[in-house]
């Protein structure tokens, strides 16, 4: 009845235990020591960061296309739809007038 007789009646622990042990206990609940891990990987750092400039980028030149596009709509195109509608009244105008000339009694 030695230490040897102890250490197998007991439980393994998480420290001794063999892999596939250890794995099973890693999913039980220590999940973020699984993330930090693989944060501190040096490829998924720098896989990290090229994906925040690349978002950060996407999202000013989103920004700048967007704001260069609407400028351009106030500038060239509101102008255009404007004068067509006044072409338009126009238009309209004169029909009624010739529509009203057409529609008088001829002269005596």
């Amino acid at each position: 009845f030695g230490s040897s007789a102890v250490a197998r009646a007991l439980p393994p622990s998480p420290l001794t235990a063999a892999p596939a042990h250890r794995a099973s206990h890693r999913a039980m609940g220590a999940v973020f020591s699984l993330y930090e891990e693989a944060a501190s990987n040096p490829r998924l750092k720098k896989a990290k960061s090229r994906m925040t400039k690349l978002i950060t980028t996407a999202w000013w030149l989103g920004g700048n296309v967007v704001w260069t596009v609407m400028t351009g709509v106030i500038v060239l195109a509101v102008p255009v739809f404007f004068e067509y509608e006044r072409e338009c009244q126009l238009i309209e105008q004169i029909a009624q007038a010739q529509n009203a000339q057409m529609n008088n009694p001829p002269p005596a």
